[in-house]
């Protein structure tokens, strides 16, 4: 009976994991995954997306002041697409989306303020130099977060639909009778903190 229940709730995992939904992260909602860790694309940064899906960085509009705040370590579930976790962590999972655990230790904030934002995009005129291409759309980073390390934790049904990289990934072992929920990890450090993560809003000519 243990076993079947089992079965039952990997089987609905699974089943989660292939459709075409992506459940809401609890940790960072609403946020994105640089394809790289880096130290610019800073809030207040415009970029555009052409009609190919490709991004291109419009300007960093030094006008927008950042403000920063100092989070502590950050950790809960974020749901990451296929192609986002092969870009970030060269991992190929046979899977449309996958829910990790995610822990960002001493996370630095940094953010811009609306009122800022409006201001120097529409009252100032500076949406009016950089909004141009009419086949492209236009997105200001409003958020981003920063840190020297990242971990990055699976559970066993992810880990069963990798197809590479499962040999960069850590195994924990629960003691007899513990049942470890994300026992697969990878970690990252950097030398000085990385911007990991960003939110976004369109501008358009039309707001």
């Amino acid at each position: 009976m243990k076993n079947l229940i089992i079965l039952l709730i990997l089987s609905t995992a699974l089943c989660f994991a292939q459709s075409g939904k992506a459940p809401p992260n609890s940790l960072l909602p609403n946020f994105k995954p640089f394809d790289t860790p880096r130290t610019n694309c800073r809030p207040g940064t415009v970029y555009r997306c052409d009609e190919n899906g490709i991004n291109f960085i419009v300007k960093d509009i030094k006008a927008i002041k950042g403000l920063t705040s100092n989070d502590g370590t950050l950790i809960g579930q974020m749901t990451f697409s296929r192609e986002e976790l092969l870009q970030v962590l060269n991992l190929n999972f046979d899977l449309k989306y996958v829910i990790a655990e995610v822990e960002i230790k001493n996370a630095e904030r940094e953010f811009t303020e609306q009122i800022s934002v409006d201001n120097i995009l529409w009252e100032e005129g500076e949406a009016e130099e950089i909004l141009i291409d009419e086949k492209s759309k236009y997105f200001i980073i409003r958020e981003t977060v920063s840190a020297k390390e990242i971990t990055f934790r699976f559970n066993n049904v992810a880990a069963t639909m990798l197809l590479t990289g499962k040999s960069t990934l850590k195994k924990k072992e629960g003691r007899e009778g513990e049942v470890v929920d994300f026992p697969y990890s990878i970690s990252k450090k950097f030398k000085e903190p990385k911007r990991l993560f960003y939110l976004e809003e369109k501008i358009s000519s039309e707001d």
